[in-house]
């Protein structure tokens, strides 16, 4: 690990060698080592923009400095979604995402000019599309269920510490993490309780990981995802067909019923096509980066104990500041990519139209610049303006409704007398993904 820890802070070990020695995409290195922290602070130091190349990715500016990365996020004229790269990755995963589409849209008569979902578009159409939903996350209507997500994480946190009482260990991701951001989606969407084990391993096997926890015997790691795709387009297909049938509530209601306007400045329905695309991607984000904060966010106060302390000592003061400063620290969401489309100098580089820009999200939430001693856990910081959701016309949707999902979650831990009480009790397991820092599975164990 770059990181040592003392308490509530966190040294950064300096790298020893040249920016040229730097490597911040090797995704077997994050799983071994976590995140290459202090090659991000040599980044920011010494190249804030820095063409990064190197073999078996293709080239890109690395963005480092928390002002830049808010910069290029809120000029989304300059730096745009909708080109060839949104999420930086190995060319191999590169050319698999391209030809898994190009392969689905011929089979299923697709257009092939229509992005996989709405944070590859740009405006005007973006923001069109992000309307349909966007009143379903907005403050006023997560305070509405504030109730109802209390709620839920009292009974999610009822069952991990059933679990533990009963067994001696459980595990921090499948028995307390995943329930609460699953759970609360698949209701705002109007998906029954029967379909949320599937949409959980649909979901997590969407990522471009070796895992094999979904296959069937005598499967290949191509045959189990090649099937789970088909699940998960069969279920959608379902889906949208009985929602067309019996309305009822929900966002997915809200989609089958809308209409965007065509090339022509018609409104009509949304296609197939996109409605795949809207719907897999609130299911998908709707539940992954938050189920990381959990899990992550446990972990980070079982390592802080002093913070903890402050957490369950006042929790009505504490909850929601800990809650940013637990994204702040996590940031599940490692990089997006732009596009530039016009050139641009930056600290004296010369970023070309057409080049990639990478922004990565945990190193700008660590930068001195705007956070005082960055490499400290703080339940009580103030102010905390991370870019753990992102900047700029494509902020997170769900960042309220995410916000209120965590304050319930550690608002029922830091009730109870639960997590002093919890250790580790064996190794994390990740999910190799250079997008989201995903753990995917971390057992527990009460004190003894």
């Amino acid at each position: 690990m770059t990181e040592s820890v003392t308490g509530a802070r966190v040294t950064t070990v300096r790298p020893t060698g040249r920016l040229d020695d730097v490597d911040i995409h090797d995704i077997d290195r994050y799983e071994a080592e976590g995140y290459p922290w202090a090659d991000w602070d040599l980044l920011r130091d010494e190249a804030p923009a820095y063409w990064y190349e190197r073999d078996g990715i293709a080239p890109f500016w690395a963005i480092t400095r928390y002002e830049d990365v808010k910069r290029i996020g809120a000029d989304d004229e300059t730096f745009i979604n909708g080109g060839p790269r949104l999420r930086l990755a190995s060319e191999a995963h590169d050319r698999r995402l391209w030809e898994v589409k190009a392969k689905r849209d011929a089979r299923y008569g697709w257009d092939p000019d229509e992005p996989y979902d709405l944070v590859y578009l740009d405006d005007p159409r973006h923001t069109e599309f992000r309307l349909l939903t966007a009143r379903a996350f907005t403050p006023s209507r997560c305070r509405a269920v504030a109730g109802e997500l209390a709620s839920l994480a009292r009974r999610f946190v009822d069952g991990f510490e059933r679990r533990l009482e009963a067994d001696g260990r459980a595990d921090l991701v499948d028995d307390l993490a995943v329930g609460l951001p699953l759970a609360t989606i698949c209701e705002l969407m109007g998906l029954p309780v029967d379909d949320w084990s599937d949409i959980h391993r649909w979901t997590d096997s969407a990522f471009d990981t070796p895992s094999m926890a979904w296959a069937e015997p005598g499967e290949t790691r191509a045959d189990m995802r090649r099937r789970l795709r088909v699940e998960f387009f069969e279920y959608l297909e379902a889906l949208i067909a009985r929602k067309r049938a019996f309305p009822g509530d929900g966002l997915t209601t809200v989609l089958v019923e809308a209409g965007v306007a065509g090339p022509d400045g018609e409104r009509r329905p949304l296609t197939q096509q996109q409605l795949h695309g809207y719907l897999a991607l609130l299911i998908a984000a709707g539940n992954e980066t938050t189920r990381n904060a959990i899990s992550r966010g446990v972990l980070t106060l079982l390592d802080h104990p002093t913070e903890l302390a402050r957490l369950r000592d006042d929790p009505d003061r504490f909850v929601e500041p800990a809650v940013e400063e637990i994204v702040r620290w996590t940031s599940p969401v490692i990089q997006f990519a732009r596009t530039a489309t016009r050139d641009v100098e930056l600290h004296g580089q010369h970023i070309r139209a057409g080049d990639t820009v990478g922004l990565w999200y945990p190193s700008a939430n660590r930068d001195e610049r705007q956070f005082v001693d960055p490499y400290r856990f703080d339940v009580g910081r103030h102010p905390n303006f991370h870019v753990g959701y992102g900047h700029g016309a494509h902020f997170c949707l769900g960042a309220n409704l995410a916000r209120w999902e965590l304050r319930a979650v550690f608002a029922e831990l830091a009730s109870r007398p639960l997590l002093e009480r919890l250790v580790r009790d064996g190794e994390a397991e990740w999910m190799t993904d250079l997008h989201v820092g995903t753990l995917t599975s971390q057992p527990v164990a009460l004190r003894s």
